[in-house]
């Protein structure tokens, strides 16, 4: 389980960099201290395993503490992106059946409990509803002070792992209709951060910058990926070309995931040849073609190496292209299948196609 991946970076790097959200810093330590307290706090407040808790929180640290201590309950999270609003949070938690919300208060000036205040009696069963980073609220519990705690939590008894036990839920987009439920267990979860690490030969020396809401899936794989892999990861919880570029030289990123529209923001940005992205290694874009023309001026005027992937919430990440790839001769493409993964390609009777 991926806690059990922390826990041992915690007792083997416990004061290497972990998270760093531009509020908080954390070690390995704190945050795997900073999981069970969590933990320990929404087991005191009723949650327990098998409990289906709804998580709206943007990139910063709290969303590492919260998602991850549902995971030391047995619980079973749905992360959903700080984008949705009451149409889709309502149809979300009726549909998975959830009774828990915990959610950031207020985020680009948009009030998230109010929001679900607005909503909440429609949703049957609703137990506990909890804020972060935000004042307390009449029925409304807030979880600062657990965030602000230091240590361990007192005689805290984390819940039998299974790693083939559901643990997460996440909604696809819902373009053409609803948004579906896609159910992953510990197993499939790590699969994708192990497979994609071992072909990109990700290590610890990685300094990973998130801006993909860790709401949704990619920006939460990565994170997952960074702690697999004992790396860093930097969250930025709203993308501006210039943060982002400011980060990539103070930080010393060198892994960046990302789409080609924010690739294109940042290489129009009049101040791009002032920053120096020279700790930049590799940049993997995703969620649509790269445009030759993007590649071009990426290759010019950026550092490290761009590769694009093909993946799905179903299934991780299962194509890209390779380094040794001319990017330019092999534009249009999402690449060669991942390691350790099989494709198969069948006619309108599901039978075989032949190579080729």
């Amino acid at each position: 389980t991926l806690c059990e991946v922390l826990a041992k970076r915690a007792a083997t790097t416990p004061d290497r960099e972990a998270l760093f959200d531009g509020t908080h810093r954390l070690s390995y330590r704190d945050l795997a201290q900073g999981v069970d307290r969590m933990a320990a706090r929404l087991r005191s407040l009723g949650v327990n395993a098998g409990d289906i808790v709804t998580v709206q929180i943007p990139n910063w640290i709290e969303f590492a503490y919260v998602f991850f201590a549902l995971e030391r309950l047995g619980a079973v999270a749905i992360p959903v992106s700080v984008d949705f609003r009451s149409r889709e949070v309502d149809y979300i938690m009726r549909f998975a059946a959830s009774t828990v919300f915990i959610c950031c208060d207020k985020f680009r000036d948009f009030d998230h409990v109010a929001m679900f205040e607005s909503i909440k009696a429609g949703i049957p069963g609703v137990k506990l509803v909890a804020n972060i980073r935000g004042p307390a609220r009449p029925g409304v519990v807030n979880l600062d002070d657990t965030v602000r705690a230091k240590g361990p939590p007192a005689n805290f008894q984390p819940a039998p792992a299974n790693v083939d036990a559901i643990m997460r839920m996440a909604f696809t987009s819902g373009t053409t209709g609803n948004p579906k439920g896609v159910t992953h267990n510990h197993n499939t979860t790590l699969a994708a951060a192990r497979i994609l690490n071992g072909d990109q030969n990700l290590g610890e020396d990685e300094v990973m910058l998130i801006y993909l809401p860790l709401g949704l899936n990619w920006g939460y794989l990565t994170l997952v990926q960074a702690i697999f892999s004992g790396a860093r990861a930097v969250l930025l919880d709203r993308f501006r070309a210039s943060t982002a570029l400011e980060l990539i030289q103070r930080e010393r990123v060198t892994y960046v995931p990302t789409a080609p529209a924010s690739i294109t923001a940042m290489l129009n940005d009049p101040k791009l040849a002032s920053y120096d992205l020279s700790s930049l290694r590799l940049v993997i874009t995703g969620g649509a073609s790269a445009p030759i023309e993007t590649i071009r001026a990426y290759r010019k005027n950026m550092q490290g190496t761009l590769l694009e992937l093909y993946g799905m919430l179903e299934t991780g990440y299962h194509t890209y292209t390779r380094k040794s790839d001319d990017p330019e001769k092999v534009t249009g493409s999402c690449g060669k299948l991942a390691s350790h993964m099989g494709l198969r390609i069948v006619d309108d009777q599901f039978r075989d196609l032949p190579q080729g």
